[in-house]
């Protein structure tokens, strides 16, 4: 079950909090976790939650968001989570407090398919997407910096089928489902994320995607815009990078 937990923090009063702090909440987040939890999540190439940190500015409030692709990990997190009043980053140098803790979204995979792959179910036109943090894939050993039709639906796909059991999208059909899509509008650019070790150059903005297929089609492409507000895109959304929020036309 895909679920939202959004933590407020409090910091220091004098510090500020970044995007690419991500990648420090993603080590935080291993040391609360229990050593066998933190060993299974380090097998799979796609883990089964993706993080990121954000000020919400209509709260005036720094918030650390979880998201959850199975009931497993969710459990997991959340217990460590709702145990710890506070946790030490080290990267900072300074602690953080968890005030709040609430879960913000739930949904089964079975409902979601539901929702959009009925025969009741209203067509959907296409999406706005907004690149909330650094987002970027890649291919050829290179990392790409614009959001192509494919990489967006085939990174989607990978992490549904991976997590939703029972209800498989075809994972050959990434290339045919772009062609049924059209950029409309986009305000991008490219956008540095910091990690340990590195700077990965990828982009982040706004875009809009017009659909151009068939009820299924369009409900299908719809499925995945939707479902990647949890899962995300492209590379190391559990580090920070690769968050989306999107909003279906009707």
């Amino acid at each position: 079950m895909p679920t939202a937990m959004e933590i407020v923090l409090g910091i220091p009063e004098k510090e500020k909090i970044h995007r690419a702090m991500g990648s420090i909440m993603q080590g935080a987040l291993m040391e609360i976790l229990d050593s066998e939890t933190t060993k299974m999540l380090h097998v799979d190439g796609l883990r089964p939650y993706s993080q990121y940190v954000y000020f919400d500015k209509n709260k005036n409030l720094p918030i650390w968001r979880v998201n959850s692709l199975n009931e497993w990990v969710f459990e997991k997190i959340s217990n460590a989570v709702t145990r710890q009043r506070q946790i030490f980053l080290k990267h900072k140098n300074y602690r953080v407090d968890f005030l709040k803790c609430d879960i913000i979204a739930a949904e089964s995979y079975a409902d979601i398919a539901a929702r959009f792959m009925s025969e009741i179910a209203p067509i959907c036109k296409g999406v706005e997407l907004e690149f909330l943090t650094t987002a970027s894939f890649r291919r050829d050993g290179q990392y790409v910096i614009f959001p192509e039709l494919y990489l967006l639906i085939q990174s989607l796909i990978n992490r549904w089928n991976k997590f939703a059991e029972g209800f498989l999208i075809e994972d050959d059909i990434s290339h045919m489902m772009s062609t049924f899509c059209r950029v409309t509008e986009y305000n991008l650019r490219t956008q540095i994320f910091l990690l340990e070790r590195q700077k990965i150059t990828g982009f982040c903005g706004n875009m809009t995607v017009k659909f151009e297929g068939d009820r299924v089609v369009n409900n299908m492409l719809a499925l995945l815009f939707e479902y990647a507000n949890y899962a995300g895109v492209g590379v190391k959304t559990a580090l920070g990078m690769g968050a989306m929020k999107t909003k279906l036309q009707k």
